[in-house]
């Protein structure tokens, strides 16, 4: 799915000399794809009580496109903030989302993030074989900036259920895929007219950005970090960049949220990553830079690039791996209780094509002991 709206021209200058600064022609597209995440999930048989667990592969971007004076074209990909409701058609009647773990767990119709965990309602029948449908709403909210609104796009995620009756138990088989779902006023809101441009253009001095390729570094004033992105087709004389600017934040971007000291074996958990950014401090957003060698700078405030998230536990399964906002986590049965506590890992890079063995930071860790299931009680 791709959308493309043009947010800003600007003429390049007629007068080239090399004590002018130059103006670029760029533009800004949005794009956004929503897939349910690589599984096994046509293969697996599923007891009758057992929940199915989702987990989405989101790609959310902005692409800012442009051509240096020597015409290459340089395409920066950007990923940014995007919110994930889900709806359960019909609510109870069809299943329900379980929150959090343990003996806290509780079950409702909605949930938020690129994972859930989903118990559908499932009737006894005398038949051998039952087929169930069920239709979940999906909702995902691109984050905006002054420069364009919040932008929401609407999905159906299908659950086919073929219930077999097998002898002393039942078990089913579950196929989950996503369609678009058509939304007349999402192609009124990719017009133009709906947007506020904003992008300043300021005299430069003829300092070339220095910050390393993804790399975060620290400023020598303050605790500002800055991040320089590079186009893959890149002009090695105009050294266009955008360098993505963090205000007033520590490195340790995210906390493993809504877990406690104590996970019980052999459970389905969803572990999930909490921003530490206060959204009310506006300071605390962050701006992008377009520039080059003998360019003009071209800024864009507060946009929030969302960066790459990876998780590691020592044990246990974490089922569709290690990347996204949150994962679907298998605690360890009870052959694994010498192996407790358990260390969940919180990790983050900018660089989406690297994996997280390379440059990524670890934002934070706990360690969690492990109790039996059911858990024992003390009288």
């Amino acid at each position: 799915m791709y959308f493309s709206i043009k947010i800003i021209l600007i003429n390049e200058l007629t007068n080239k000399d090399e004590n002018d600064n130059i103006s670029l022609r760029f533009e800004i597209h949005r794009s956004l794809d929503v897939n349910i995440s690589n599984s096994n999930l046509n293969k697996r048989e599923f007891d009758i009580k057992d929940a199915i667990p989702i987990s989405l592969n989101l790609e959310s971007f902005i692409l800012i496109k442009t051509h240096c004076i020597h015409g290459i074209l340089h395409i920066f990909k950007l990923p940014v903030r995007s919110e994930i409701k889900w709806k359960i058609q019909g609510g109870l009647a069809n299943g329900a989302f379980k929150i959090g773990n343990g003996m806290d767990a509780e079950y409702f119709p909605r949930d938020s993030g690129d994972s859930v965990i989903f118990y559908p309602q499932l009737q006894s029948s005398s038949k051998n074989l039952t087929y169930k449908k069920i239709c979940i709403e999906l909702t995902v909210r691109q984050l905006g900036s002054p420069i364009f609104k919040d932008l929401e796009y609407h999905f159906f995620v299908n659950v086919n259920i073929l219930i077999a009756k097998k002898f002393p138990r039942r078990t089913f088989r579950a196929k989950v895929f996503v369609n678009k779902q058509e939304d007349l006023d999402n192609d009124n809101d990719n017009k133009i007219g709906n947007y506020i441009p904003k992008s300043n253009a300021i005299d430069s001095d003829n300092s070339k950005p220095t910050f390393a390729t993804t790399t975060k570094k620290k400023e020598e004033e303050g605790k500002n970090y800055r991040v320089s992105f590079k186009s893959i087709n890149s002009c090695e004389i105009c050294d266009l960049s955008l360098i993505y600017k963090i205000k007033n934040n520590t490195p340790y971007l995210f906390s493993i949220n809504g877990l406690k000291s104590y996970l019980i074996t052999s459970d389905i958990i969803k572990v999930s990553a909490e921003s530490n950014i206060k959204k009310s401090i506006k300071n605390d957003y962050s701006s992008i830079v377009l520039t080059g060698s003998n360019y003009k700078k071209y800024f864009i405030d507060n946009l929030q690039i969302q960066p790459k998230i990876f998780w590691k536990s020592n044990v246990g399964d974490l089922v569709y791996g290690n990347l996204g906002q949150s994962v679907i986590y298998y605690t360890p049965d009870e052959s694994e209780l010498s192996k407790s506590p358990i260390t969940i890992s919180l990790y983050f890079q900018y660089d989406h094509s690297l994996d997280y063995c390379q440059q990524a930071i670890l934002s934070d860790n706990k360690k969690i002991w492990m109790l039996r299931q059911p858990p024992l009680r003390l009288f």
